[in-house]
């Protein structure tokens, strides 16, 4: 593995400090920007920029690391992974990867980090203290979204051209299930019970509900065109769902699959999450360089804030 290597600093220590004084007070928003290879970081209480941190080439996927206070940023073009510190968010530092490293996902009960190598077929292991690689898991085509259930147990890998779903038991390392879902399978999220997972289907313009129990695909629903990632309001059960295409914001019930709302968004949403603090959900604009905020008990859009260009925040981005 190749050593750690420093990112230009872009805060001073004073900023530095400031930014982990504001995590503790309020969720703060890792988002990646494409187009100049940084990150904005910002406190969701205030909407404010706290610090935009450099990182390697086209970063696209991010993790939230609770048990190290730390995201986990995946630059594909660079074949590394960034990692910024809650406590020192004023510089990262990345680790090489696979190929193109994508969707990535932190292990909420070990010391790991799952990352998709997109054209390799393979998920990579990497240890969250020293990041020294720790093994890998073979998959299908072109491996995305990740997602791993609250107890640990489970390693969800979305096969998007094999219209797939991957489901990985972490603790003896073998492939449990391979599930059909719906066309080009991308953002993966689990609900917090562990025991439902929702896969966004890019082409065939749904959202697969899955069973995790009986590893089925129990329903699916529709939504806009090019659906990219999704959301669950844990607080109402309502699923919301980034389209890509349409601009929108579907509001979904999982349960029935009765489309509950359309939020008109920034063009080309991706990334998409809820903060239980905030009760909100947050999501990047790719093309509009943005980050929206949407109340859901009233599915209006109240507040928007800027970011670099083309904002991706795919995964986990929210720390608190």
């Amino acid at each position: 593995m190749r050593p750690l290597r420093p990112v230009v600093r872009t805060l001073l220590t004073a900023g530095a400090l400031a930014i982990s004084a504001a995590l503790n007070a309020a969720p703060l928003a890792f988002v990646t920007n494409q187009g100049p290879d940084n990150v904005t970081v910002l406190d969701l209480e205030s909407g404010k920029t706290l610090a935009t941190v450099a990182v390697d080439k086209d970063p696209a996927g991010v993790a939230w690391d609770a048990r190290h206070r730390q995201i986990f940023i995946s630059n594909p073009s660079a074949g590394s992974v960034s990692v910024i510190a809650a406590d020192r968010p004023d510089k990262a530092h990345s680790f090489a990867t696979g190929e193109s490293p994508l969707g990535i996902a932190a292990d909420p009960t070990r010391d790991r980090v799952y990352v998709a190598d997109f054209y390799s077929r393979r998920v990579e292991i990497f240890s969250t203290r020293d990041f020294s690689r720790r093994g890998s898991f073979k998959l299908g085509n072109t491996p995305s979204g990740l997602a791993v259930t609250p107890d640990g147990r489970w390693l969800a890998v979305a096969n998007r051209d094999d219209d797939n779903l991957a489901l990985i038991d972490l603790r003896t390392g073998q492939r449990a299930a391979r599930i059909a879902v719906g066309g080009h399978p991308f953002g993966v999220t689990i609900a917090p019970d562990g025991k439902t997972l929702f896969t966004a289907n890019v082409t065939s313009n749904d959202v697969s509900v899955v069973d995790l129990e009986s590893r089925k695909e129990v329903r699916r629903i529709k939504v806009g065109e090019a659906p990219y990632a999704s959301a669950l309001d844990v607080k109402r059960g309502q699923l919301f769902v980034t389209n890509q295409q349409s601009s929108t914001v579907s509001v979904v019930s999982p349960t029935t699959g009765e489309t509950l709302a359309t939020v008109n968004v920034g063009d080309y949403p991706e990334g998409i999450q809820y903060s239980v603090t905030r009760d909100r959900i947050y999501v990047a604009s790719w093309f509009d360089n943005a980050l929206y905020e949407i109340n859901p008990e009233s599915l209006k859009l109240e507040r928007t804030m800027a970011c670099g260009d083309g904002s991706r925040a795919f995964g986990s981005f929210i720390a608190e």
